[in-house]
C-alpha cells in the first residue's frame, strides 16, 4: 500500500504530512514515558530492518495475479509497544520513500498514517490486546490475535487509501469500483500478513515472552533475552533482503492490481506537479525501485548498523563514587 505520488493532491499531501508529524511528535513523547523503553531501544533498528526487508518481498496471492507484502504495524506494536513501534515503522517508511522513491513523496504523511498509525495505534490496542490478554495469554491466542487485528488492519488501510484518492479527486477512480478491488483483495493479504505475524509472535511467545509488550507490567520488571533476539531478527533480516527479496513475486501489489482493474487499460493522467515530484524524487534516491541485485541485502545491513549505533550506549564508564567517612 505505498501510495504513489499521482494518487495525492498536494492539499491532501499537506494534510496527511501534519497529521503524521502530529502523530509523530506524540509518539516520541508517549514512548519516552513508558518504562520498556530503553531496554527496547535497541531492537528497533534490528525489527525496523526485519520489516524493511520483509517489505521487498512480495508473495503471490492465489492465482490472482497480484502479490502481496509485510506491513507489520501489528507485529512491531506486539514486541516494541504502539509508540515505538509506530515509531518504527514511519522510520522505515520515511527511508523508504526518500532513498529508494517506494511510496510517493507527497503520499508519504498518509502512507505513514496508512501502513504504521492504523495497525499500531488503532487496531493493536482496540483488537489485539483484549484477544491476546483474553482468559490467560497463549501463544495461540497471540496468534488469533494476530490474523484479526492484521486483517483489520490491511483492510482498513486500504478503505483509507480509496478515501484519500477521491478526496483528492482523482476522477479516474470511481469510488465505488475502486473499493469494490481494493478492499476484498487486501482481505487476502491481510490474511496472510496475519499467518505472518501470527507465527512470529507465536514464537516469540513461546521463546522470549518477556519481550512481547503485553507482559510488562511494574510488579515485572524485564529480563529478556535482548540480545539474542536482536540477533534473530537481525540475522532473518539479512536473509530475507539478501535472498529472498530477489525471489519475490513480480506481480503487482495489491494496490497496483487494483489500480490496474479499475482504470481497465486507461491511465491517469499526473499534472506537471506530480511529474516534477516524481523527478525529483527519483533524483535524490540512491537506488530508485531497488535497482541493483544486492540493494536489499546493502540496505538491510545499513539499517542494521544504524540502529545499533543510534541506541548502542556510547561506552562511557562512570565511576562510583568514594564512600567517606
Amino acid at each position: 500500500m505505498h501510495t504513489p505520488n499521482h494518487l495525492t493532491s498536494p492539499t491532501m499531501a499537506i494534510v496527511g504530512g501534519v497529521v503524521a508529524i502530529a502523530l509523530i511528535a506524540v509518539a516520541i513523547r508517549n514512548a519516552g514515558k513508558q518504562k520498556a523503553t530503553k531496554e527496547k531501544l535497541p531492537l528497533m533498528g534490528a525489527l525496523g530492518a526485519f520489516v524493511f526487508a520483509c517489505q521487498m518481498f512480495n508473495f503471490p496471492i492465489a492465482d490472482l495475479g497480484c502479490s502481496g507484502h509485510l506491513v507489520g504495524g501489528v507485529l512491531l506494536a506486539a514486541l516494541l509497544g504502539p509508540w515505538l513501534g509506530f515509531l518504527t515503522l514511519a522510520g522505515v517508511l520515511t527511508l523508504q520513500s526518500l532513498l529508494f522513491a517506494d511510496g510517493g513523496l507527497l503520499s508519504l504523511g498518509w502512507n505513514i498514517v496508512n501502513m504504521a498509525a492504523i495497525g499500531a495505534l488503532v487496531v493493536y490496542p482496540l483488537l489485539f490486546r483484549p484477544i491476546a490478554r483474553g482468559s490467560g495469554s497463549s501463544p495461540v491466542r497471540f496468534f488469533m490475535a494476530s490474523i484479526v487485528s492484521s486483517t483489520v488492519a490491511i483492510a482498513l488501510g486500504a478503505m483509507a487509501v480509496v478515501a484519500e484518492s477521491a478526496l483528492s479527486n482523482i476522477s479516474a477512480l470511481p469510488v465505488a469500483t475502486f473499493f469494490a478491488n481494493m478492499v476484498p483483495i487486501h482481505l487476502l493479504i491481510g490474511v496472510c500478513e496475519g499467518a505472518i505475524t501470527g507465527i512470529i509472535v507465536a514464537i516469540v511467545a513461546k521463546r522470549e515472552p518477556t519481550t512481547l509488550e503485553l507482559y510488562y507490567t511494574p510488579t515485572k520488571p524485564l529480563r529478556a533475552n535482548f540480545g539474542g533476539v536482536y540477533s534473530t531478527f537481525a540475522i532473518c533480516a539479512l536473509l530475507i533482503g539478501g535472498a529472498l527479496s530477489l525471489v519475490a513475486s513480480e506481480s503487482p501489489d495489491g494496490m497496483n492490481w487494483a489500480i490496474e482493474r479499475t482504470l481497465d487499460g486507461s491511465a491517469i493522467a499526473p499534472s506537471a506537479l506530480h511529474n516534477n515530484v516524481e523527478l525529483f524524487q527519483s533524483s535524490i534516491a540512491i537506488a530508485p525501485d531497488y535497482q541493483g541485485d544486492y540493494t536489499g541485502l546493502i540496505a538491510t545491513a545499513a539499517i542494521l548498523l544504524f540502529g545499533w549505533v543510534a541506541t548502542t550506549p556510547s561506552g562511557k564508564k562512570v565511576r562510583p563514587k568514594s564512600k567517606t567517612s
